[in-house]
């Protein structure tokens, strides 16, 4: 038969054995909690284990995120990009170049109706008004100059020197004869131009006729032509002054223009 300190052997190392797997147990977790590895009722993956998902910080989180996510612009642009796009100033066109000095003996006259600015002679009379041009007269009648815009025959240099010249050519309708032409590329007011330079004379008459005649085309469809018509016989020191005076009037004229 067993004495009563038999029986509680067995008791003490079973004990001993419990205590041992509790301490390890221990160990184990606390390990696994220094790694924030959930070890029992842990939290998903992401989601705070200090916070639950819906605490004050959760969504505080989540609220930020939503506004940073919808402020950064993405290929169909944010609302904000759209407004400055769309109110973005346009720009404007650049004012047109001041007009040059008027040379001395000359002044600046502008024709609102064919919207052209340009500079006569001092002394220089007007003719009666035409529709579609200004034509004025030296005092002593050697000279004329006239200034037109027309859409009779195109909107081109190159259509409107043909067809002006074409006309020309007709003596019942000009009463022009003898005409001989030679066509000169130029510029004028930046843009490529045309002008003419027309020996004749008048149906009728001998005396020989100097022709000066530049195209250049506006921006409405429209032709401008300047011209100087002079007397031009053998020797005639005429044709100098009309070289100098088509010089002068090409630097003064503004097209475009509604006043000077």
């Amino acid at each position: 038969m067993s004495g009563p300190g038999d029986a509680t052997a067995p008791d003490r190392r079973i004990g001993e054995l419990a205590a041992l797997v509790s301490a390890i147990t221990a160990v184990v977790g606390l390990v696994l909690a220094l790694f924030g590895v959930a070890f029992v009722g842990g939290s998903p993956v992401n989601r705070s284990v200090a916070a639950p998902a819906d605490s004050t910080a959760t969504a505080t989180a989540t609220a930020t995120a939503t506004w940073s996510t919808s402020a950064v612009p993405t290929d169909s642009g944010s609302p904000g990009a759209s407004d400055e796009a769309g109110t973005a100033p346009a720009a404007s066109a650049p004012p047109p170049p001041p007009p040059p000095d008027v040379p001395k003996g000359w002044r600046r006259v502008g024709e609102p109706t064919l919207t052209v600015v340009f500079a006569v002679p001092d002394g220089w009379v007007r003719k009666p008004a035409g529709a579609i041009q200004s034509t004025w007269r030296s005092p002593d009648g050697t000279h004329e100059m006239s200034v037109k815009r027309d859409t009779s025959y195109g909107a081109t240099p190159r259509e409107a020197s043909v067809g002006q010249l074409a006309w020309y050519r007709d003596t019942a309708a000009s009463s022009m004869a003898g005409l001989k032409a030679v066509t000169h590329t130029t510029r004028q007011n930046g843009k490529d131009a045309l002008w003419l330079e027309i020996d004749y004379h008048w149906a009728g008459q001998t005396e020989p006729r100097k022709r000066v005649e530049l195209f250049v085309a506006g921006s409405a469809g429209q032709v401008y032509q300047l011209l100087f018509d002079t007397a031009a016989g053998p020797g005639n020191p005429n044709l100098a002054t009309q070289r100098e005076l088509f010089a002068t009037a090409r630097a003064q004229l503004l097209i475009d223009r509604n006043a000077p």
